[in-house]
């Protein structure tokens, strides 16, 4: 459905950011049919696209780069001589909405910030995403997702039961900052819709995260501090079992909700669990979660052959288990691939690859990849000609004097 109408047809992006959070927020909107160009600065563009190569051989990209920027078009300015400062607010009542995530006040300082752009273009939508945000005592503070989530809270609840934190497996608080950030982006656009006017979001990686505390943190609250949330190890607190079990090829998570208990010990042939007097009621039995957890694992030692044996048991029996998938199974399961979780795109000195899209299985505008890679300043002639009416010896005289950049591949290929 190459020409199928998509959401955010129509939108325009400008995107000045680096590595993860903010690339994600324009990712997903790429994603639903917005035209984002990615606004970078010489001599190395985005800083995941890392060390540039010289002239005369072909750009190989950063795999990071790729899969956060795929579906973006490139534009290369020098934001620190005002000629480029001017430049983009020229470029800026063209587009809709702006992301950036530089280091808070960096881009006042370039003479690219909320008040100069708006006056612009006072229906422009500006997203600023930040560690801490753009106000408070850490504003200024650098900040990375680790950061972020160990401020949060987040980390203190995630660790070994001991109390030892550990780190997450993905960067939790850089991609939902970037989530947020879309969320955020698409809800002022539609204020805009019925006010006419824009407005500036100051998004922080911290507060995304804070976001997503749930029980220990209203457990915590209600209590006026008495409930000090722990983290839970392998094994949660409350309903019991609730954990990760090993088997000979890999790792299980069982889930028996508390009215599912009685029947757990009748399919694994233990009746008399129930009356133990250490799991008589769900209280007992998330505070003795560890000696449950051992019972349970001693029996799947002794029962099963296989990960996949054992949580097909447990399914036909009617309790929530699934296999802990390694990054590969996950990617090939059918689950995954059925619903097209991932798309192929050609990606540049690689060739096909199948990367992640936004996750929105929408009946009228489903998500779907733009097949770009675009190299550093790769669309420069076009933007600056659609956008601004610039004759060839006009953008010419820009790249000779360094105002606009591009990898020296792009010449060639042209």
């Amino acid at each position: 459905m190459p020409n199928q109408l998509q959401a955010l047809t129509g939108i325009r992006v400008l995107e000045l950011t680096n590595y993860i959070a903010g690339p994600m927020a324009g990712r997903m909107m790429a994603d639903m049919g917005a035209d984002v160009v990615k606004l970078e600065m010489p001599p190395r563009g985005d800083y995941s696209r890392g060390p540039m190569p010289p002239a005369e051989a072909e750009q190989r990209y950063n795999p990071i780069h790729a899969f956060y920027n795929r579906g973006k078009r490139s534009l290369c300015v020098d934001l620190k001589r005002p000629e480029g400062a001017a430049l983009v607010c020229d470029l800026i009542p063209h587009f809709d909405v702006f992301i950036e995530n530089l280091t808070p006040g960096l881009v006042r300082k370039y003479g690219v910030g909320w008040e100069e752009l708006s006056a612009a273009n006072p229906r422009l939508v500006m997203c600023s995403v930040s560690a801490f945000g753009q106000t408070g005592p850490l504003a200024n503070f650098p900040g990375t997702d680790a950061i972020a989530q160990a401020m949060s809270g987040i980390t203190s609840m995630t660790g070994n039961a001991d109390g030892t934190p550990v780190f997450t497996g993905v960067f939790m608080a850089d991609g939902n900052a970037g989530v947020s950030a879309y969320g955020a982006i698409v809800t002022a656009l539609l204020y805009r819709e019925k006010s006419g006017v824009g407005q500036y979001i100051d998004l922080s990686l911290s507060e995304s995260i804070f976001h997503l505390h749930d029980n220990s943190l209203a457990g915590w609250l209600f209590s006026n501090g008495a409930e000090m949330p722990r983290p839970f190890g392998s094994h949660r607190n409350g309903d019991s079992p609730h954990g990760f079990y090993k088997a000979s090829d890999g790792y299980l998570i069982l889930v028996v909700l508390n009215h599912r208990w009685e029947h757990l010990t009748e399919i694994i042939g233990m009746p008399q669990l129930r009356e133990d007097p250490r799991f008589l009621t769900m209280p007992d039995r998330s505070a003795n979660r560890y000696v449950l957890a051992e019972i349970v694992q001693e029996w799947i030692d002794r029962r099963f052959r296989t990960r996949d044996e054992a949580v097909d048991f447990f399914r036909a029996n009617g309790l929530i288990a699934a296999p802990v998938l390694s990054v590969g199974e996950a990617v090939r399961h059918p689950q995954f691939t059925g619903r097209g979780t991932m798309e192929t795109i050609e990606v540049p000195n690689v060739g096909p690859m199948p990367l992640p899209k936004a996750p929105y299985h929408m009946s009228q505008t489903p998500s779907r990849i733009n097949p770009l890679v675009a190299r550093l300043g790769e669309n420069n002639r076009e933007i600056l000609q659609s956008c601004l009416g610039y004759d060839q010896a006009r953008i010419a005289a820009l790249l000779d004097s360094g105002i606009i950049a591009q990898d020296p591949t792009v010449a060639q290929r042209r």
